[in-house]
């Protein structure tokens, strides 16, 4: 049995019948839709089991408990930082323990 196939070869993109092109359009969107699925797939995790996935939100938990101490860390810093260029504003800025206080710190 000898099947003969024939493809036409179209000049311009308006040429092409319609429905061909919502085809191609339709399989092109299909596949973008299925690769984001399969990557967020394989980046999500979703292979892990639940105990593996406790234990990675109980890091998280500790995690952003330590967070949490170092953000009160630094606001306790930036409080006794204010609380001494208030007192430097109220008395003589030129005097040297104001204008320490004045200083930018490093960091």
């Amino acid at each position: 049995m000898n099947r003969q196939e024939q493809f036409t070869v179209y000049a311009a993109e308006t040429a092409i019948p319609r429905h061909q092109r919502a085809w191609v359009w339709g399989l092109a969107a299909l596949a973008i839709l299925l690769c984001g699925l399969a990557a967020g797939w394989l980046m999500g995790g979703a292979g892990f089991g639940g105990f593996q996935s406790g234990t990675r939100s109980g890091i998280r938990a500790v995690d952003g408990v330590a967070l949490l101490a170092q953000r009160e860390a630094v606001n306790d810093e930036l409080r006794k930082r204010i609380a001494r260029l208030e007192q430097a504003l109220r008395g003589d800025i030129c005097a040297p323990a104001a204008l320490e206080a004045l200083q930018p710190t490093s960091r």
